[in-house]
C-alpha cells in the first residue's frame, strides 16, 4: 500500500508538473507554481522509490530485407543507379556501402544477419555487412527513418561529410549516404509502429512481420517534386518479436537524464512526454513480389 500511495502521488505530480508549460526548460524565471505544487513535487522526488518500480515489456528488432528500383533515376537507357541507403533511429544511424548497377525493375537483397535497423549493436556499422542486432531488442513504440541517395560525383576527389564516432551505447556509419559531392536524392520514408499495433500483430515470441513501403521522392521540406523520369523505389523490412525483458524505472531514468540533461527524474519524464508525436502513416505496397 505504501508503494501504491507513492505511485499515485508521483502520477499527480507528473500532471501538476507537466501543466507548467515550456518555461520548465527555459533559461528565465518560471511563473509561480499553483498552490501546493512545489511541496508536492519536492515530496515526490524525495519519497518515490524509483528502484522498486519494475515491469516486463515486449522487445523487438527491425531488419532491412531488400529494396526495389521500380523506376531508376532519369531515363532508363542512360546508365544505372549507384545507391546508398541510410537509416536513422533513436540510438543512431546505419549506412550501406555503394550498391551499383541498379536499373529499373532490379531488386537488391540485404544480408539478413547483418542488416539491423532497430536494436543495432553499438559501434561503427555498415548496413548489409556489419549491422547486427542485439539479443535484447528494443521496446515499443518503434520507429526509424530511411533515405536513399544516388551517388553522382561532380568531380571532386572527396566529399564534404565527416561521420563522427558514436557515443557509448549508440551506433553510427563510417561514412555518409550523401557526402554533398553531387549526390542525388532518391527517396525517404518514416516508419512508425505504436505498441498496440505491435502487440496485436506479433502476439508470440518469434513472430515476424514483413512489410514493403514506397519511398517518398520529395526531400524534406518539399511537398511536390518532379519524378517524371524517376526515381521510384520501395524498401522492405522485417519486424521480429524477441524475448520479453524485465526492466526497472531507475535504469531508464538514469539513461534519460544523461541524454537529455534533465536535472531530476520528474524532469526526465516530462521531457519524454513532451517529445511524443503522432505516428506517420506508411505508404504500404501490398503483395509486392519478392
Amino acid at each position: 500500500m505504501v508503494l501504491q500511495r507513492r505511485f499515485i502521488t508521483w502520477c499527480l505530480s507528473v500532471l501538476a508538473y507537466g501543466c507548467g508549460g515550456d518555461a520548465v526548460f527555459a533559461h528565465e524565471p518560471k511563473p509561480a507554481d499553483p498552490p501546493g505544487t512545489t511541496e508536492l513535487r519536492a515530496a515526490v522526488e524525495q519519497d518515490v522509490a524509483w528502484d522498486m518500480i519494475e515491469w516486463t515489456e515486449r522487445r523487438y528488432k527491425i531488419e532491412a530485407v531488400r529494396f526495389k528500383a521500380r523506376d531508376e533515376s532519369g531515363w532508363d537507357w542512360w546508365g544505372s543507379d549507384e545507391v546508398m541507403v541510410e537509416t536513422m533511429d533513436v540510438k543512431g544511424w546505419t549506412v550501406s556501402d555503394e550498391i551499383g548497377g541498379i536499373d529499373s525493375g532490379d531488386t537488391h537483397h540485404f544480408d539478413p544477419l547483418r542488416s539491423c535497423v532497430v536494436s543495432v549493436r553499438p559501434g561503427i556499422v555498415v548496413l548489409g555487412k556489419t549491422s547486427v542486432c542485439t539479443d535484447a531488442g528494443e521496446a515499443a513504440p518503434l520507429g526509424f527513418d530511411v533515405e536513399f541517395w544516388e551517388k553522382d560525383s561532380i568531380g571532386w576527389s572527396f566529399g564534404f561529410c565527416a561521420a563522427a564516432s558514436p557515443e557509448a551505447g549508440f551506433h553510427a556509419g563510417p561514412h555518409c549516404a550523401n557526402d554533398r559531392n553531387g549526390d542525388d536524392f532518391i527517396g525517404r520514408a518514416r516508419i512508425d509502429w505504436p505498441a498496440a499495433d505491435l502487440e496485436a500483430m506479433l502476439p508470440n515470441v518469434g513472430d515476424e512481420h514483413v512489410e514493403t513501403v514506397v519511398l517518398n521522392p520529395c526531400s524534406k521540406g518539399e511537398s511536390v517534386c518532379d519524378v517524371t523520369y524517376g526515381p521510384d523505389y520501395s524498401v522492405t523490412y522485417r519486424i521480429t518479436r524477441l524475448r520479453d525483458a524485465r526492466v526497472d524505472l531507475r535504469s531508464l531514468l538514469n539513461d534519460a537524464m544523461r541524454r537529455t540533461g534533465a536535472r531530476s527524474e520528474l524532469e526526465a519524464i516530462v521531457t519524454g512526454l513532451r517529445s511524443l508525436r503522432a505516428p506517420t502513416p506508411r505508404q504500404v505496397e501490398p503483395n509486392l513480389p519478392k
